[in-house]
């Protein structure tokens, strides 16, 4: 209910307020309180009533999902009353899972001015409460998520050493959320997270907590094939309701673990695709005027190959150990006997010089090749459409002067909608419908040609199977 009526602010609430009074099953209520604070999203002021009538609830369930009603009701504002209201709760309320939610809810209302909510939960961040110090590493995962905010990233650092479990999994899910799409170059932190979240699944010993919270956690950092942010506001800085809502189930993974599904809502590709009057991808180029290795895809990671079996020494009987002594006392007596024979030998035969010996030993020279000096990196990257374009990047795109192509509106990534400076001239295009795409740099008769041998293609496939019944 609460996902169909979002930002609604429908009657329908009261009556899910009324019910969940009625009922002592837990989730019914706890899947009640947060279809609640759904139906109030986006709806400030209007809301208060509804949130007043939660806060004050006897059932921390309810006020739990009030915390939420006021985490939508004012997402994205940074409205101050609301900040207050979430503080207050996150140091009085009795409840440790009302306590943990009012301070997770910062993040909603502060994700428009990400560079605050390190600050306002610094202190929270240090309580010796591992509810709110988990609340707290989540409100900056979902406020600073993409942005690869430093602030954020040295407040959750500590806390992903904490010493409780659910602590740990919290920090680390957020600073996956802060540093996706964030390369090595750009913050030296993101690789040794990447081996820190390594050496935490691998580990035998690790708790199940902080395994899954790494699991998680590499999950979004690889999201996408590494070709998708987490977006809760537009370019145009508008709110991405399905971002929000999204993560606002995603958060309830505690309680059902199919919802970290959720957290696919919040997810923005991000490329540059730029089409033309008819909605085709042509073929140009353009420039990102920064060095290729601040936005490079991560390294891939090499798998260890696996060490060889360590033999086991063999346990050696004193009876076999006398007789290997005696047979190499023998043998060692028998060659210096003939050492002495070879030695007369010689001295009673030629009495020549001996030839010489070269003082650095037999060993051969090699010439040591000379080093291969590193050449400096580019200053500027030439990148064809379509093209994968990170949100720190889109500052950095420029058009070349002779493109053929200009963006009808000024923009960086997404779809983009291109103006052709020369019409008349036969387009090549990046993209086409059909199942192989012709080579670069083909002309559109050879690309019709391409389309129409792909179509035969299709059309050769064979018969699906004779629908069968089976039994077991």
């Amino acid at each position: 209910m609460g996902l169909l009526m979002v930002g609604t602010a429908s009657e329908k609430a009261s009556e899910m307020l009324a019910y969940a009074h009625e009922t002592q099953h837990e989730k019914i209520i706890r899947g009640l309180a947060l279809g609640i604070a759904l139906t109030v999203y986006g709806r400030e002021e209007e809301a208060d009533t509804l949130i007043e009538q939660m806060t004050r609830d006897q059932d921390p369930i309810l006020r739990y999902g009030g915390m939420y009603a006021l985490a939508l009701a004012y997402s994205g504002t940074a409205n101050n009353k609301a900040i207050r209201q979430l503080l207050h709760f996150a140091v009085s309320d009795v409840s440790d899972d009302v306590r943990r939610t009012a301070v997770l809810a910062l993040g909603f209302v502060l994700y428009s001015e990400p560079e605050q909510t390190p600050r306002i939960v610094s202190l929270l961040s240090e309580s010796y409460n591992p509810h709110v110090r988990y609340g707290a590493a989540l409100a900056v995962g979902i406020s600073c998520a993409g942005t690869g905010l430093s602030e954020a990233i040295s407040l959750l650092e500590p806390l992903t050493s904490d010493v409780v479990d659910f602590v740990r999994q919290g920090a680390l899910i957020a600073m996956a959320m802060v540093m996706v799409q964030v390369s090595e170059a750009s913050d030296a932190r993101v690789g040794a997270f990447r081996k820190q979240l390594e050496k935490i699944i691998l580990d035998k010993h690790e708790d199940t907590m902080s395994k899954m919270g790494a699991i998680l956690a590499s999950g979004i950092l690889d999201a996408g094939g590494r070709n998708v942010t987490i977006r809760l506001l537009s370019r145009t800085k508008h709110d991405k309701i399905t971002a929000i809502v999204g993560l606002a189930v995603f958060s309830q993974f505690w309680y059902w673990y199919p919802l970290i599904y959720f957290v696919s809502l919040a997810f923005s590709p991000t490329a540059f695709i730029g089409l033309n009057y008819d909605l085709k991808v042509p073929k140009f180029e353009f420039v990102s005027q920064a060095k290729p290795s601040l936005f490079e895809y991560p390294k891939p990671t090499t798998v260890p190959t696996a060490a060889s079996a360590v033999k086991l020494p063999a346990a050696v009987l004193s009876t076999s150990a006398k007789a290997k002594a005696r047979a190499s006392k023998k043998e060692a007596d028998q060659k210096v006997m003939g050492e002495k024979a070879s030695g007369a030998e010689s001295s009673t035969g030629r009495k020549g010089k001996s030839p010489p010996v070269d003082k650095d030993g037999d060993s051969m020279q090699v010439d040591a090749p000379a080093e291969k000096k590193s050449e400096p990196e580019p200053t500027y990257e030439t990148l064809t459409n379509p093209a994968r374009v990170v949100p720190a990047q889109e500052k950095y795109i420029r058009f070349k002067d002779d493109s053929r192509y200009v963006p009808v509106k000024s923009a960086a990534s997404g779809f983009v909608l291109l103006r052709d400076l020369h019409p008349l001239e036969p387009e090549v295009l990046s993209l086409t419908d059909a199942l192989s795409t012709a080579p670069a740099g083909s002309t559109a008769g050879q690309q019709n040609s391409s389309s129409a041998s792909a179509a035969a293609t299709a059309n050769d496939e064979p018969q699906p199977p004779q629908p069968f019944e089976y039994t077991s």
